[in-house]
């Protein structure tokens, strides 16, 4: 596993890392490249990585707020809807009642009307039997003496 440079290091009892001025500039080279690096790449990706959440938490924010006003107007209108209807109901019955009011009146006038009418024709028809009878009693006499003269072959007197 390790290699032969490893091996041949470790056992000569020598450092692997000579420390010289090269590590000093290659210490400034790696700052030097990571503030560049962090103000002109990390930041702006950080910031835009924090704004996307940002956006993407008020968006939701919204999102809710928009649902939780949508069922409060729900429930009002559905609120508002069980009032009309009740109130077409009501109306509905308050009509039905006086319809029926109105239809027992109109009977009823109706029924009058015909028992009055019943009666003025009952009163005609008495009132026209009683001269019927009374003429036929005048005509009496005079039809018994035809049909006894008919019968006795005679003129009867």
């Amino acid at each position: 596993m390790f290699s032969s440079l490893a091996v041949g290091v470790f056992l000569s009892g020598g450092s692997v890392i000579d420390l010289d001025a090269s590590f000093f500039v290659q210490l400034g080279i790696f700052f030097a490249a990571f503030f560049i690096l962090r103000s002109l790449v990390f930041k702006p990706v950080l910031a835009l990585f924090d704004a996307r959440e940002a956006a993407t938490t008020g968006a939701k924010l919204d999102a809710q707020r928009m649902e939780d006003d949508a069922a409060q107007k729900r429930a009002h209108f559905e609120g508002e809807l069980r009032k009309v209807r009740a109130t077409a109901s009501e109306d509905r019955e308050q009509l039905r009642g006086e319809a029926q009011k109105l239809a027992r009146e109109l009977t009823e006038k109706a029924r009058f009307e015909a028992n009055a009418a019943q009666k003025s024709a009952k009163a005609r028809l008495d009132q026209e039997a009683a001269g019927v009878r009374e003429r036929a009693m005048r005509e009496v006499p005079e039809l018994a003496r035809q049909i006894a003269g008919k019968l006795l072959g005679r003129s009867v007197l």
